[in-house]
């Protein structure tokens, strides 16, 4: 980076930096806030709150200061943290401070470096929330791909118009988030230090010609399903009997569609006969729900008819009627068990929110996008044995998370009912909620409010009484087994009848837990064991729901 001097006052002070043996000129002005720096290649802006909340490069910005809570760049902890404490403690440093966190911005003519540090106990993320209008992204393979990628990197180069922002130091990449934004992020542990380094460029042509082509429009299929999805399950409503919605549109008028179901449901093959859905004229279009029997995997046979000829047809498979759930919490609900693990039956599917898959981990979906094992396949795999129908799951939780951060005026609540509003009313017969493990040191009646708030209002943005189930989650390590201030108001809330008891994972000692015991996440025999007691948990629920409905 280029060394140099730079003062700030009410007026334009120039940083003079020598660079390539070429004289350049970085200045930063104060009002005396926000702090805005100009250089030959980009402009940046240090807000008040100490975020650096934009980056314009080429003319064109890269961060997005106004989505949800984000501030462009900022330490996350149940929001934003501010950082109000700014000083210049050398020419070409800007520093901001606040009460845990702190951030040291070095800036040069071409390129900067930040010095994230984390001087709290706990664990931290910082984010970068790029704007929407950077569509095109290079991953790890070196490939220009469009945004948004999810991978574990350390380094991630972003492009928008004829401008190229180049980020190393970061932890992983993900998105989309709230639309279709690319997130760097960066962890940071209890008490470390990083640097991110950032390069800035211009678009080669060969790289604006790859770019170009990713936003050419591939021609639409005659005719598409939007659905059923492959490896999607609905929801039954009896023990025996489910909806499915079957949707689409056609590029040509037709007069009528037509759709069969074939495969074998819990009592038998489905008959091979086909129905007619009727097409919107104009657009053609057509929608209809279709009740099938509980059971799968099915496939499904669209033809579209015009003047009594099949003009396009299309295939849908595999699909199915059966149990879903959503799952919720931290890291113990999400991937961050030790060792990635499989579903074994073939008849368990994760929904990420835009696609359904086998339930193989990592499971899509999950709010901290973490790669590592998780419960659900052993969950799936056990209640499949018991049903014999499709089981799905959509996980959203997010690790190291306090009940704080899952308040409705946080990111994580809206994550969460985004998949809760996908599936819809009727949608998935509960959520499974394994928390707790980070508010060890909060008071019984406050964990208790704060996360009945939660329930309470995911129930009322949702429009329907869904069933809650709430583990006892407090285990930290050998040391400490448990804490009963949380496993209280855990229990508080199955007393009152606020949520469903979900399964004492803190039992699971010794060789259920990684690190040889000494962690707080699951071992692969831990992960089997957890997945077994959620589903024998749940399985005396759903029997007395199956009762009531025959």
């Amino acid at each position: 980076m280029t060394a140099g001097r730079v003062a700030v006052g009410l007026t334009s002070v120039y940083l003079i930096a020598f660079a390539a043996n070429c004289l350049a000129e970085v200045s930063i002005e104060s009002r005396p806030s926000p702090l805005e720096v100009t250089a030959a290649d980009y402009q940046a802006r240090v807000d008040a709150d100490g975020c650096l909340s934009s980056l314009i490069v080429g003319g064109e910005q890269f961060l997005d200061p106004s989505v949800s809570i984000s501030r462009g760049s900022y330490f996350f902890r149940g929001g934003a943290l501010k950082l109000p404490k700014i000083a210049q403690p050398e020419q070409d440093v800007i520093v901001a401070k606040g009460s845990e966190v702190a951030v040291e911005y070095r800036f040069a003519d071409d390129q900067m470096s930040w010095v994230l540090n984390n001087s709290s106990d706990t664990q931290l993320v910082f984010f970068l929330v790029f704007a929407s209008e950077v569509s095109a992204v290079r991953n790890t393979s070196g490939e220009i791909v469009a945004a948004s990628i999810n991978e574990q990197t350390d380094r991630l180069t972003c492009f928008r118009g004829c401008s190229a922002l180049k980020i190393e130091g970061l932890t992983k990449v993900w998105g989309p988030w709230q639309g279709p934004h690319q997130v760097g992020q960066v962890d940071l542990e209890p008490g470390e230090q990083k640097q991110l380094d950032f390069s800035l460029a211009k678009t080669s042509p060969e790289e604006r010609d790859q770019i170009v082509s990713l936003q050419s429009v591939p021609p639409e299929a005659e005719l598409t399903v939007l659905s059923p999805r492959p490896w999607q399950v609905f929801q039954r409503h009896s023990i025996d009997e489910g909806t499915i919605l079957v949707s689409g549109r056609c590029q040509q008028a037709v007069e009528t569609i037509e759709v069969r179901v074939l495969g074998e449901s819990r009592s038998g093959p489905l008959p091979a006969t086909w129905q007619s859905i009727g097409v919107v004229g104009g657009l053609h279009e057509f929608s209809a729900r279709l009740g099938l029997p509980a059971g799968g995997w099915y496939q499904l046979e669209v033809q579209a008819k015009h003047e009594g000829q099949v003009v396009a047809s299309e295939l849908v498979e595999p699909f199915g009627v059966g149990e879903v759930f959503v799952g919720a919490g931290q890291s113990n609900s999400t991937n961050c068990g030790e060792i990635k693990t499989q579903q074994n039956s073939g008849m368990v599917a994760s929904f990420s929110g835009e696609h359904w898959q086998l339930a193989d981990d990592p499971q899509p979906g999950a709010a901290d996008r973490s790669q590592g094992g998780s419960f659900w396949p052993a969950f799936g795999d056990a209640l499949y044995e018991k049903y014999q129908v499709p089981i799905g799951v959509a996980v959203t939780g997010f690790g190291g998370t306090s009940v704080n951060q899952w308040q409705p005026d946080g990111t994580l609540f809206p994550w969460m009912m985004t998949r809760i509003h996908q599936l819809g009313p009727g949608g998935f017969r509960a959520l499974l909620w394994h928390q707790g493990e980070s508010d060890v040191e909060m008071d019984a009646d406050e964990y208790y409010a704060k996360l009945r708030n939660v329930i309470v209002l995911s129930r009322a943005k949702a429009g329907w009484e869904f069933p809650w189930y709430v583990a006892q989650a407090s285990y930290h390590n050998p040391d400490k087994l448990r804490f009963e201030n949380v496993r209280s108001a855990q229990q508080r809330l199955w007393d009152d009848g606020i949520a469903l008891a979900g399964p004492d994972t803190d039992v699971l000692t010794g060789d259920h837990r990684d690190l040889a015991g000494l962690g707080i996440h699951f071992s692969p025999k831990g992960l089997k064991a957890h997945g077994q007691m959620w589903a024998q948990l749940v399985t005396p629920y759903l029997d007395e729901v199956f009762q009531k409905t025959e």
